[in-house]
């Protein structure tokens, strides 16, 4: 737990937005193969296509917290 208490809010915060991102990407994606195994002709759009721009939002939010962590390490390895 101790650990957790040297993480800056920024890296949380980009934590919690790539697991909110991917996730909400991976259930578009399961609930559109689901949707079209049923046969179901009609489905949304933004269903089908928000796992194009989800998953690449989130490995750049992924990216930027390891750039946010490399930096707070070489901050404390400096002092």
């Amino acid at each position: 737990m101790a650990e957790n208490q040297n993480r800056s809010q920024i890296e949380v915060t980009l934590a919690y937005m790539a697991i909110g991102v991917t996730a909400a990407s991976v259930v578009s994606m399961a609930l559109t193969l689901i949707l079209s195994v049923l046969g179901v002709s009609n489905m949304p759009a933004f269903l089908a296509q928000l796992p194009l721009v989800g998953f690449p939002i989130g490995f750049l939010l992924i990216i930027g917290m390891l750039i946010s962590s490399i930096v707070r390490k070489g901050k404390e390895n400096r002092s």
